[in-house]
């Protein structure tokens, strides 16, 4: 019973050491890159050239790079807090009583229905159809 795990360990490790993982063939076509060949394409060496040391000083960089950006996202918030608690206390509580209020009757207002046919304006134009209506009204009152 004690060597089922130990067969099982073995048995993983010489899958794993078995499966050789071999490098496709990266070809350029023109601007893109592909697995497949096209017309002229061009074999891109895409091994890593790195050396260990190399890969060693980016993966510090990334790192660092990584904690920095985390550090500033901090910051940033904190910045954020600050700022907002700050400008709620500029703005007097009756104030924004009263924006809550009006808030809430302008969700409680009705909608306009809206026309049967669309009429293109410019912005800041003003409707010509209440100019119409008050012209029809002079003109009944004479």
């Amino acid at each position: 019973m004690h060597s089922t795990p130990l067969n099982a360990i073995f048995l993983i490790a010489a899958c794993a050491l078995s499966t050789g993982a071999t490098a496709q063939n990266t070809y350029k076509c023109g601007d893109s890159y592909s697995q497949a060949p096209c017309p002229g394409a061009r074999v891109i060496d895409a091994t890593d050239s790195r050396t260990p040391a190399q890969k060693k000083q980016a993966d510090l960089v990334t790192g660092r790079v990584a904690r920095t950006a985390d550090a500033m996202e901090k910051a940033r918030l904190q910045q954020e807090k600050i700022d907002s608690a700050a400008n709620a206390s500029l703005v007097p509580p009756a104030q924004m009583a009263n924006a809550s209020a009006t808030g809430t009757t302008q969700a409680k207002k009705k909608k306009r229905k809206a026309p049967d046919y669309f009429t293109a304006q410019a912005p800041g134009e003003k409707k010509k159809a209440a100019k119409k209506r008050t012209a029809k009204k002079d003109a009944t009152k004479s």
